[in-house]
């Protein structure tokens, strides 16, 4: 309910938002102004927008380094090693394919980096709402139209300089022909990236490097040490959470594009999909029930995100179908496609008026029935207790139940601060109000000024 109320008459005053969990607060964003935050969320999309623009030019240039006689030109101090040493020229050209792939394993850290631009209150990983966006859209933009359609035009240009009156029949036939080359895509990116996470390969060298530095450094004495990350080397036994947002945004939109895209046009593609969201399905089910931890499951907020992003994949590759349709001067099958896109508008914006707020927030009902099922409950009222406690309180309440423990006399007093000071999450970005544990708002100055007075 506090989160659908109006607070304070200034648009962006005392607005309040869902909290994070406890452990993943980033407190040094709370209490940033309005204009911080959306200048900050300007900057990460123009940035984000200019690198997707621009992805195109190093990720060609990396993979114009395994061609060897391509490079000595780009490089001539190469070519001297080049002739003297044959083997240098044939470590050039396996190179090449491991510099791009290590390349493009650093787009997620960048655009992490772009995430942490706008302010948010949750700390930014790789399973943040808002790097899957990103993700989505680069991937989209990106891998389908630029690699694949671009490349299609510039395939079909020599055809079309030759005969201008059939350009464009022929982009109309070379579209549906980049099929062959998406379902490579799909296949090898997911299935040899299932096979890996199967065999666990990396975690099981990460551990053997832990065991030898541990065994370096003395650091195997107890069960707990044996078995805690050490120097960034994690242990079998502690493994890394899964990030969903990084899969879905990379991977698993891009299979769903292609589904949607070329499911009319190349109904072979449909087939190849569902071999590849069948073995996702059977390899991802035995890791979440045997290897991975349940601590960064965001409760199916992903899942909206990645709902929203389906239905505008959905519209565009209707859009993409009708393009095709109309080139090959098709016009009739072109018009009876219309209805079916303007159908599919529409119901997106009727979901975006009621259903996602539905699905957002908890109905009212629903909350009476739980608090009445839960009334009684003495373990639920200490649950979250201190949880929301920003770090520097925390510290002042150690230090008062440091120096007093002692004095019986005072053991009441401390008890008073603690519950004056429980469940104080800051709201809004002018840091004026706080809510307390029995839910009321108190004023910022007040709040301080009571807890100085007792502790």
């Amino acid at each position: 309910l506090a989160r659908q109320a109006v607070h304070n008459k200034e648009a962006w005053s005392c607005v309040a938002v869902e909290p994070p969990l406890p452990h993943l607060v980033n407190w040094r964003n709370v209490g940033k102004t309005n204009i911080t935050v959306q200048g900050g969320e300007l900057l990460s999309l123009v940035l984000t927008i200019v690198l997707c623009i621009t992805w195109t030019i190093p990720v060609g240039f990396f993979a114009s380094l395994g061609n060897v006689s391509r490079l000595t030109e780009l490089l001539p101090f190469l070519a001297g090693p080049v002739q003297k040493y044959p083997w240098f020229s044939a470590l050039l050209a396996q190179l090449a394919p491991l510099i791009l792939v290590i390349f493009i394993s650093l787009l997620p850290q960048i655009l992490l980096l772009f995430s942490k631009l706008e302010g948010l209150i949750e700390v930014e990983t790789m399973q943040h709402h808002s790097l899957m966006a990103k993700l989505a859209s680069f991937t989209i933009i990106q891998t389908f139209f630029i690699s694949t359609i671009a490349s299609t035009l510039f395939r079909a240009l020599q055809s079309i300089v030759q005969n201008p009156t059939a350009a464009f029949a022929i982009v109309a036939e070379a579209l549906p022909a980049q099929a062959a080359y998406l379902i490579q895509i799909m296949i090898v990116q997911n299935t040899l990236s299932m096979g890996l996470e199967l065999l666990r390969l990396t975690p099981y060298v990460t551990n053997l490097l832990r065991r030898v530095v541990a065994n370096m450094l003395g650091h195997n004495l107890t069960e707990k040490e044996r078995n805690e990350t050490l120097l960034g080397l994690r242990s079998l036994d502690d493994p890394q959470e899964f990030y969903f947002g990084r899969e879905l945004g990379q991977k698993t939109i891009l299979i769903q594009m292609v589904l949607f895209v070329y499911a009319c046009m190349s109904p072979i593609t449909s087939y190849f999909t569902l071999f590849v969201f069948a073995a996702l399905v059977i390899g991802f089910r035995n890791q979440f029930i045997y290897i991975y931890p349940i601590s960064n499951d965001s409760g199916g907020k992903l899942w909206i995100s990645f709902t929203k992003i389906s239905i505008v994949c959905m519209i565009v590759a209707e859009l993409i179908l009708f393009a095709v349709i109309l080139l090959k001067g098709a016009l009739t099958p072109a018009l009876l496609l219309l209805p079916l896109i303007v159908a599919s508008i529409l119901f997106d914006a009727y979901f975006k008026k009621r259903h996602y707020t539905v699905t957002k927030f908890l109905p009212v009902g629903e909350c009476a029935l739980v608090d009445s099922q839960n009334e009684g409950d003495e373990s639920l009222k200490g649950l979250l207790k201190g949880s929301y406690l920003q770090p520097a309180l925390k510290e002042r309440m150690k230090g008062v139940h440091a120096d007093d423990k002692d004095d019986p006399t005072k053991c009441g007093k401390n008890e008073e601060v603690l519950a004056s000071v429980d469940y104080a999450l800051t709201i809004g970005d002018t840091c004026e109000q706080s809510r307390s544990s029995s839910g009321e708002i108190v004023n910022e100055d007040i709040f301080y000024s009571a807890v100085d007075k007792q502790t």
